[in-house]
């Protein structure tokens, strides 16, 4: 077998095992997409996926999140950002924990954001 050969084996190999891989992890609760009222309703101190739009900046970690259910402020610190770039016309992905501040008026729901992904 010569070098080519060997080179072409391993890659079509790779190629192979990376279509059969699955991906493994966690799979219950907090591991899929949710809505925004169902991330205000659900456990306080939660993990949360939610699929929609940022719509606005409030201050410099504040966001404005929407989707078809409803609106949840964000809180997305730079490190989180990365190299992600998105306007309010973008749909994205976000991942963070929801907390539920008492506010007097029945509480504020806040998520801190660890993960976007631009969908």
């Amino acid at each position: 077998m010569n070098k080519k050969q060997f080179i072409l084996l391993v890659l079509a190999v790779s190629v192979g095992l990376a279509a059969n891989a699955q991906q493994g992890g966690y799979r219950g609760p907090g591991s899929t997409p949710v809505t925004v009222e169902e991330a205000k309703n659900g456990p306080n101190i939660s993990l949360v996926i939610l699929h929609g739009k940022i719509i606005q900046q409030f201050l410099e970690t504040l966001y404005l999140f929407s989707d078809e259910t409803g609106e949840v402020t964000l809180v997305i610190r730079d490190r989180v950002w990365g190299t992600v770039s998105v306007d309010e016309n973008d749909e994205v992905e976000i991942s963070g924990i929801i907390t539920r501040a008492s506010d007097g008026r029945g509480g504020t729901h806040i998520i801190s954001v660890n993960k976007i992904k631009k969908l």
